[in-house]
């Protein structure tokens, strides 16, 4: 009986989190909340000490436990609603990413899975290095209009949609 509950559950669980929208539906998203998307660029460079912004934790380049004080979280409980608020207008339900000493800003728009075995797809904007942060994400780093790789259990896809700017495609 509780083999069965939990195949089930499974199939639900990772059923909900499986349309992944295809690339032509994430390009029309792009084309239409680019604005709300160089906004957050924006703010991320602005918030330099953030790692990660979502909805329901933050995370900064020198502490990421969850929960901690609102006196640590980095930025203000009224500019984390002030993402939030473009994070919903601009349907990304998985927030913003900036790996540790990146000068590259993710905007997570869907994944689906756990972190040891998942997928998600981003958005990124290669913004230029600069006060010790360089290119990490491999869109940037490449510097090409697309690349692709498989092996070891993970696999990436990109391609460029605009200039600087990429849709990245990572599973592990």
């Amino acid at each position: 009986m509780s083999i069965g509950v939990l195949v089930l559950i499974s199939s639900l669980w990772w059923g909900c989190g499986s349309h992944r929208p295809s690339d032509e539906a994430l390009e029309k998203q792009f084309n239409k909340q680019r604005p709300n998307f160089e906004r957050l660029v924006k703010m991320m460079d602005e918030d330099w000490q953030m790692s990660r912004i979502s909805s329901d934790f933050t995370t900064r380049q020198d502490n990421g436990s969850w929960p901690r004080p609102e006196s640590e979280w980095g930025i203000s409980k009224q500019r984390w609603n002030e993402y939030n608020k473009i994070f919903v207008e601009a349907g990304l339900k998985d927030g913003t990413t900036r790996r540790e000493n990146s000068s590259d800003v993710l905007l997570d728009v869907w994944s689906a899975g756990i972190v040891p075995a998942g997928a998600s797809i981003s958005f990124v904007k290669c913004e230029p290095p600069r006060n010790g942060y360089g290119h990490t994400e491999r869109p940037c780093r490449e510097d090409r209009d697309s690349g692709r790789a498989d092996g070891n259990g993970n696999a990436y896809r990109y391609k460029k949609i605009a200039q600087d700017w990429y849709l990245i495609e990572e599973s592990n």
